[in-house]
């Protein structure tokens, strides 16, 4: 194995075949004089094409590349030659990186590489920046003047900087540079990467079209075809309106054939409708003369009505005198009839008065009566009160009289100690109450400290937890895979099988210190991925997660099983190298996941260790493609060709996993070592607080008992207190009732005593005073009486005087309904002739106001006539002159019976707006329709001269393709062709037969004056979707079919795609063109074929630049003086130094043998 170079990421080698010897010479100063020899015999036979091929380049083909920290390299310079240039190397040297510089370099952007999608993934890993500078061939008419750009590009700001010429520029400026020089990087035609070879298959027809136009420099033909696809949408638009506007106008002319007979018929009714206007206009002059005379008769009735109503009035002027003077009378008599009415009411009430005066002295005097019965029976009932007393206080004297006085209930030794409980009492409360809240905050406390002893605990039981800490981890690292997870655990119940969870909770590693290396041997893809053990619940679980929760997880299903997954090496074998085992030997899994994890990331083939390994024996023997030892991963991979040189990549193992690991962590440990500590901690002030605690019941419990000491003596003092008060009551209470009863006997006895020694007494006091108010109620009795007597002499008085003033009323009152009749009469009479003028008044209002309207009626029937119509009513008038008007109106209702039963048709002055409306619609679309024939002929001429001038020069060159094609299919034993393949769209344009004919051709810029011949109607005008199509056959028996991405294998396509670009390559007007890869896929004869048809077709003089680039290389392949191979030779192994010299000796002297 070849030592890597210090401090060299990477090499380039090319070998110029064909170059001059200066630069043979400075590639090998140290080379012998056989390498010389053999260097001029090469010379020899290529210095004439070398001298002809200096000045060569046409304008925009490249003599120059340069990059610098660009992708694989750090430092190239390649100088092709003018005609072919063939690039070779093996796979993963640089060769497609020279296809990408040769784009970005030329303006293009990184999409159209299909590579990366950010210009900053082209600086080399490791460096901030990196350019790419191309010099290109100036213009031919400018000797000298190459065209160099430079391209710098910046990984940070991922933005570039342009040079033209060493000049700092703008990206457009480039763009118009190399446009100028005709440069076509674009172009699949012309520019074909190696990830984009497959998308030249899978262009459409109308794309292979366009880029092919392009690719030959005629981009007028591209203005042409869109021209032609503008008029051919101005044309179908133009015969859209047409057959519209013809429809409409057949619809018009429909439409007002219908309506010429309702047009007659309105004029008809019109007439008889001028008729009835002038027989209309008899009725109010005929009306108007019998309003007339109606009038005068209601003018001579209201004068007659007048008269009589002022003759009525004047006579009724005595009554009312008359009655005026009874009317006082009666009122005078009712005035005093309501006075002596009034006067009988005051003396009944003072009457009434005195009655009840009467009244209430009797009933004095027999409550008189009462009391001094009522003295003469209190005398008999005090002598049996004064001997009732006297037996009751003798006996409660024998009952109290032997009963000490009790002592005092409150004496102050008693009140002084109840203080003296009650106020420690009191504090012992206090102490009590302190006690319990220090208790409380203890509780407190301890509850405190115990909820934060479970917290630690669960954080504890969570370090220990492995799952639980993967599971965090997995939420760390991929938050979708998470929620999929949840989903999972809720709804495990549908699925028809278990389904396991992400790789990374259901395996675990044996031994922690493989960890990491598991972990990198393992990909974090697999370690997120779900496992499913059947197509139905893969399906389903896509559906919900993927489809459904729009989570972006990974989820396989696999048919394998474990047991179809074996080691390469025996286990012996292994540990001869040093390798502790397989990956799959270190973890622990269900199996269908150490199935799918064999299966994605062959952990069952890649050994690991964790000391060193015979790291050569593994590369030599070709024993592994991946392996890990002592913390780095080796990657081995080998050329496809030649001498299938391996490549080791290697790559430092993180020093801890991230999703896998087993043991603590130095985070886990200190914080393990934390929680332990802040628990320990926590229990002994938990201890402490339980200490303080039984201190604190104690003390509580000996308060207490103090407590309910001082109670139980409060309770004895509270019993005596209420002994002592109770016999204090009673005591009182029996002396209270004795006092009374001899207080009671004492005043009894006095009044006695009193009586019998002769004194004045209550009873006697009250005997005389009941005497003296029986003679005063004698006396008002008699004078109440006298005047009851006098008020109803009065009243008598009165009631006389109102009978005869009453009975005069009643004859005044009799004389005066007399006289109001008869004045009610008159004024009826009065009232009837008002009445009577006042209907003759308002019916003379009427007929004035009737004849008024009858003449305004017939006036506004007459200002709107004609002199004519006037003329014929004064006609009808005088021919009517005896007719009434009831006649007339009888013959006007005839006549609009008839008009109406015309009017029932439903015609209008409608039908006469809408006939002139449609007459002039019909013109103005007739109008239209040949401004419309007259443009669509225009369009149609122009559009025929446009695909004259674009489709015969586009038959030309598609012509001479497919020749060109056919030929070259042809000399590999197939069968193929290039057409034109024309599209319609539908609708067949028809010619016009006056087209030509009529049209001036100097108003055609584009009319060549050949107009004699008509092309036939066909449907192929849909110019936007021409395109080209490739037929081909690879079999003797199998007709020619259209190339595409389904029908053709992948060499087949390939071939293809080769002998069309190299079909073009006479035509192409671009200086230059790239090839990359195009023969992956085919076999080694149509490799050749195709190799010597690029080689003849490229070396030809005055054809352009040509880069092809494989990376494998036949032998005896055809080869072409104007050639220039470029061999690529780049990467970490390489040699130091290389003898180019000896390299051509070796090869010339192989050749030989």
């Amino acid at each position: 194995m070849s030592k890597k170079p210090n401090g060299l990421d990477s090499k380039l080698r090319a070998v110029n075949l064909g170059s001059s010897r200066k630069r043979a010479l400075e590639s090998d100063e140290e080379s012998g004089s056989e390498s010389e020899e053999n260097y001029k015999n090469i010379k020899s036979t290529r210095m004439s094409v070398s001298k002809g091929t200096k000045e060569g380049y046409k304008p925009g083909s490249i003599k120059h590349i340069s990059l610098r920290n660009f992708v694989t390299y750090d430092s190239i310079e390649v100088s092709p030659g003018p005609n072919m240039n063939m690039i070779i190397g093996p796979n993963g040297t640089g060769k497609s990186t020279i296809v990408c510089a040769i784009a970005l370099g030329l303006g293009e952007k990184p999409a159209i590489l299909g590579r990366a999608k950010d210009l900053s993934e082209f600086v080399k890993h490791g460096h901030a920046q990196g350019h790419v500078e191309i010099t290109l061939a100036g213009p031919a008419h400018m000797a000298d003047s190459d065209v160099k750009i430079r391209r710098e590009i910046y990984r940070e700001s991922n933005k570039s900087i342009w040079f033209v010429n060493d000049r700092q520029t703008t990206a457009a400026e480039v763009i118009r540079v190399t446009k100028e020089l005709n440069v076509q990087v674009g172009s699949l035609c012309q520019f074909l990467p190696q990830d984009r070879v497959v998308e030249f298959s899978k262009m459409s027809p109308q794309d292979l079209l366009r880029e092919t136009v392009m690719a030959v420099g005629r981009d007028d033909l591209i203005e042409l075809q869109k021209k032609l696809v503008e008029k051919r949408q101005k044309e179908r638009k133009m015969i859209e309106d047409e057959k519209r506007l013809l429809l409409e106008a057949q619809t018009l002319k429909k439409k007002n054939e219908v309506l010429e007979r309702d047009v007659q018929r309105w004029q008809e009714r019109q007439q008889a409708e001028s008729q009835l206007r002038v027989l209309t206009a008899l009725v109010p002059v005929a009306r108007y003369t019998q309003a007339k005379a109606r009038h005068d008769q209601a003018k001579e009735e209201r004068r007659k009505a007048h008269v009589h109503y002022q003759e009525v009035r004047n006579a009724t002027g005595p009554a009312e005198a008359e009655i005026l003077e009874l009317e006082t009378r009666v009122a005078a008599s009712e005035n005093q009839r309501r006075q002596l009415a009034d006067r009988r009411v005051l003396l009944e009430r003072e009457a009434r008065k005195q009655l009840t005066k009467c009244e209430r002295l009797e009933s004095a005097q027999r409550d008189l009566n009462s009391e001094m019965d009522a003295l003469k029976r209190r005398a008999q009932k005090r002598k049996e009160t004064i001997a009732a007393l006297r037996s009751e206080i003798a006996r409660l004297e024998a009952e109290f009289g032997e009963i000490p006085r009790p002592p005092d209930a409150e004496p102050e030794e008693m009140l002084q100690e109840i203080a003296d409980l009650r106020s420690r009492k009191l504090e012992m409360n206090n102490e009590i109450i302190q006690i319990q809240e220090e208790q409380n905050g203890l509780s407190r406390s301890g509850t405190r400290i115990n909820a934060d002893i479970g917290s630690r605990t669960a954080q504890m039981r969570d370090l220990d937890d492995v799952v639980v800490q993967r599971r965090e981890a997995l939420r760390r690292f991929n938050e979708d895979t998470f929620k999929a997870l949840e989903w999972l655990e809720a709804n495990r119940s549908m699925f028809s099988q278990h389904v396991f969870a992400p790789v990374c909770l259901e395996a675990s590693v044996r031994d922690s210190r493989f960890a990491a290396i598991i972990e990198s041997v393992v990909g974090m893809s697999t370690l997120r991925t779900f496992v499913v053990q059947c197509d139905e619940d893969y399906h389903k679980f896509a559906r919900n997660v993927i489809d459904t929760m729009k989570l972006r997880v990974d989820v396989v299903s696999l048919r394998k099983t474990l047991d179809d997954f074996h080691p390469p090496l025996p286990q012996s074998r292994l540990s001869s190298l040093g390798f502790d085992g397989y990956a799959l030997d270190f973890i622990d899994a269900p199996r269908p996941v150490l199935a799918a994890m064999c299966d994605r990331d062959r952990i069952h083939e890649t050994p690991v260790a964790l000391g060193s390994v015979d790291n050569q024996a593994i590369e030599s023997q070709n024993l592994f493609k991946e392996y890990v030892a002592d913390g780095t991963k080796y990657s081995i991979t080998r050329g496809r060709y030649g001498s299938r040189a391996s490549t080791v990549t290697t790559m430092r193992t993180r020093p801890q996993a991230r999703l896998l690991s087993a043991g603590e962590t130095d985070e886990s440990r200190a914080q393990r070592e934390r929680l332990t500590r802040e628990i320990d901690e926590l229990r002994n002030q938990l201890g402490e607080n339980e200490k303080t605690m039984r201190k604190l019941g104690m003390r509580e419990r000996k308060v207490r008992d103090s407590h309910r000491q001082i109670e139980f003596r409060e309770s004895e003092l509270r019993k005596e207190r209420e002994n002592r008060t109770e016999a204090m009551r009673v005591f009182n209470r029996a002396q209270v009732r004795i006092e009374s009863k001899q207080a009671q006997l004492d005043s009894l006895v006095s009044e006695e005593r009193k009586e019998a020694q002769g004194g004045q007494t209550l009873v006697q006091q009250e005997r005389k005073r009941i005497e003296s108010e029986l003679r005063e109620n004698a006396q008002s009795r008699t004078q109440a009486i006298a005047d009851v007597a006098q008020a109803v002499s009065e009243i008598a008085t009165v009631l006389h005087d109102a009978a005869s003033t009453g009975l005069q009323g009643l004859c005044n009152a009799r004389a005066l309904n007399s006289l109001r009749e008869e004045a009610d009469r008159q004024r009826r009479a009065v009232d009837e002739a008002r009445e009577a003028f006042e209907r003759a008044n308002l019916a003379f209002g009427e007929a004035k106001e009737h004849a008024k309207m009858c003449l305004e009626e017939t006036r506004s029937v007459t200002d709107g006539m004609t002199d004519d119509e006037r003329q014929a009513v004064r006609d009808a008038q005088e021919q009517r002159r005896e007719v009434t008007c009831e006649e007339l109106e009888i013959e006007l209702s005839t006549c609009r019976q008839r008009l109406s039963m015309a009017a029932n048709s439903g015609l209008s002055a409608r039908v006469m707006e809408q006939y002139a409306e449609r007459k002039a619609q019909l013109e103005n679309v007739e109008t239209e329709c040949e401004r419309i024939v007259v443009g669509l002929r225009s369009v149609r001429n122009q559009k025929r001269s446009l695909r004259r001038k674009w489709e015969g020069p586009l038959n030309q060159i598609i012509q001479e393709i497919s020749e060109n094609f056919t030929r070259m299919f042809d000399h590999i034993g197939c069968s193929g062709e290039v057409r034109l393949k024309r599209v319609g769209d539908g609708v067949v344009s028809v010619p016009d037969t006056t087209a030509t004919a009529d049209m001036d051709p100097e108003h055609d810029e584009n009319n060549d004056g050949d107009n004699s011949q008509q092309e036939p109607p066909r449907d192929d005008e849909d110019y936007g979707s021409w395109g080209i199509e490739i037929r081909v056959s690879f079999r003797s028996n199998e007709d020619l079919q259209a190339l595409d991405n389904h029908r053709q294998s992948g060499g087949e396509r390939a071939v293809s795609t080769i002998v069309y670009l190299q079909s073009l390559q006479s035509l192409v007007a671009a200086p230059f063109r790239v090839v990359d890869e195009i023969n992956q896929g085919m076999d080694q004869r149509n490799e050749r074929l195709i190799h010597a048809l690029i080689v003849n077709t490229a070396c030809q003089p005055d054809v352009g630049q040509y880069f092809l680039i494989t990376p494998k290389l036949l032998q005896d392949l055809e080869y072409h003086p104007m050639m220039k191979i470029l061999c690529i030779f780049n990467g970490e192994w390489q040699p130091e130094a290389f003898n180019f010299s000896k390299y051509i000796s070796n090869a010339r002297s192989t050749a030989v043998r």
